[in-house]
């Protein structure tokens, strides 16, 4: 992605890589660039690595100077060795784009120079990058709540850092250039070099250059499937999440002490919860005008906001009004905890599923689907992985007052959105009540 601050373009999201194999840094990055058919590169003379621009910005037809973010972070002293910029851009019509740039050592971070649309993603990268640096590192960008994600017994400190701040360091280091010819020609010499060998005869056949070759240059040493699968889910282990069972009840707990059915006459009518993590996640909360309402207005609303509710946005002709609240859902929790020792798929099946059953004559909807393979699977297929992870999403739907037994739910079932609807004249019945709640989420196994 090119941003334009200040009539300056600063790159997001560019390919990273590691320069490896026999050769000068220069004469490698130009053997990249022509392998990716790059026309703009980041590169310098002895740097280990380069960086080009991704498919969707290298057909982007701009004369102008392009500077590389990542390249125009790692230049900053008070943020190297080890940074992580995540800078939230919001544009009008559209959800939120968060700017990703990651600094290791002082070098840009493969695999965490990225342009992410959905707070999931962001939230597993974040998760991540601890895992890719040693040490104490930086937050940096207009994000400092993310800090809530990262393990707690590290030194981890929010820096505060704009675009106009970077614009402001970006200097001639961090200018993408085209990629030189020299590896271009060397391989015109080599082409003729081959042709003149190929006149007078060559005594080595293919296949004897070809052993040649693996003898001089050996590929690394193949992983096995059960080791494929075991590193990714150890990559996966710090993503945050929720368990059902501790989740729940602290939501429920927040809405009945926290959380007002009116404000300045404004009636509650739902809050959701899109993307439950703990310990804390990010709801919204929406109050509207009802017809026969006399007085409210944006004003009483605003005057009489509580102190939980922040970002209060106006919609709907002024007859609706969300505020983002700020939710406690239990102490951290990382998906390693789920994954280190899940019940088997039967038993959990067994059991959970049971629960769910029990709560069907009182509920809208109580199931829970089919469990399938869970993580990455190795080119040679799920069947390499002998006890693999398994994964089955489960959905809840019915009275509030249900609620009670989200804490006897097993400890390898999470949830991942919660939705609460408020109807004060709705009538209670054995499948209806004023607070109706939907319930979302995943249950481990490991066979």
């Amino acid at each position: 992605m090119i941003v334009d601050i200040h009539g300056k373009k600063l790159v997001f999201g560019m390919q990273w890589r590691t320069l490896t194999g026999s050769g000068t840094p220069t004469a490698l990055a130009a053997n990249i660039a022509r392998e990716v058919r790059a026309t703009r590169i980041w590169h310098e003379e002895q740097a280990l690595h380069m960086g080009y621009l991704n498919e969707a910005d290298a057909q982007a037809k701009i004369k102008d100077k392009l500077y590389s973010a990542a390249a125009a972070l790692s230049r900053v002293p008070e943020l190297v060795p080890n940074a992580l910029f995540v800078f939230r851009l919001d544009h009008a019509g559209g959800a939120p784009i968060y700017l990703v740039c990651g600094i290791v050592k002082g070098r840009p971070r493969v695999g965490f120079d990225q342009v992410v649309t959905d707070e999931r993603t962001l939230s597993a990268l974040v998760a991540d990058f601890p895992t890719k640096c040693d040490g104490e590192f930086k937050l940096v960008g207009n994000s400092p709540e993310l800090i809530a994600l990262l393990p707690q017994d590290r030194r981890i400190s929010h820096v505060e850092f704009d675009l106009a701040k970077l614009v402001e360091v970006a200097g001639a280091f961090a200018v993408l250039k085209k990629p030189r010819a020299t590896t271009q020609r060397k391989q015109l010499l080599v082409v003729v070099l081959l042709a003149a060998v190929g006149a007078v005869g060559w005594k080595y056949g293919k296949a004897e250059y070809d052993a040649y070759q693996r003898r001089l240059h050996p590929p690394p040493p193949q992983k096995t499937p059960a080791e494929l699968y075991a590193d990714d889910l150890m990559s996966r282990a710090g993503t945050p999440i929720a368990r059902a069972a501790v989740a729940l009840p602290a939501f429920t707990q927040w809405f009945g002490t926290v959380a007002p059915l009116s404000v300045g006459g404004w009636t509650l009518s739902t809050v959701k919860c899109e993307q439950i993590v703990t310990p804390q996640s990010d709801c919204t909360a929406t109050y509207v005008i009802k017809d026969a309402t006399r007085g409210a207005t944006n004003r009483t609303f605003l005057e009489a906001m509580p102190d939980w509710a922040t970002n209060p946005r106006f919609q709907k002709g002024d007859t609706a009004v969300d505020v983002l609240a700020r939710v406690r859902m239990g102490d951290a929790a990382r998906l390693g905890d789920v994954l280190g020792r899940p019940p088997g798929s039967m038993p959990l099946r067994a059991d959970f599923g049971s629960q769910l059953q029990v709560l069907r004559p009182v509920a809208g909807k109580a199931a829970l689907e089919e469990f399938g393979f869970f993580g990455l699977v190795p080119p040679q297929g799920q069947a390499a992985i002998e006890h693999p992870v398994k994964v089955a999403s489960w959905e809840m739907s019915g009275p509030l007052r249900n609620a009670t037994e989200f804490k006897t739910f097993p400890a390898s079932v999470t949830a991942t959105s919660v939705e609460l609807a408020v109807n004060l004249d709705a009538a209670p019945d054995l499948k209806q009540s004023k607070f109706m709640l939907t319930v979302k989420g995943d249950a481990y196994a490991r066979d």
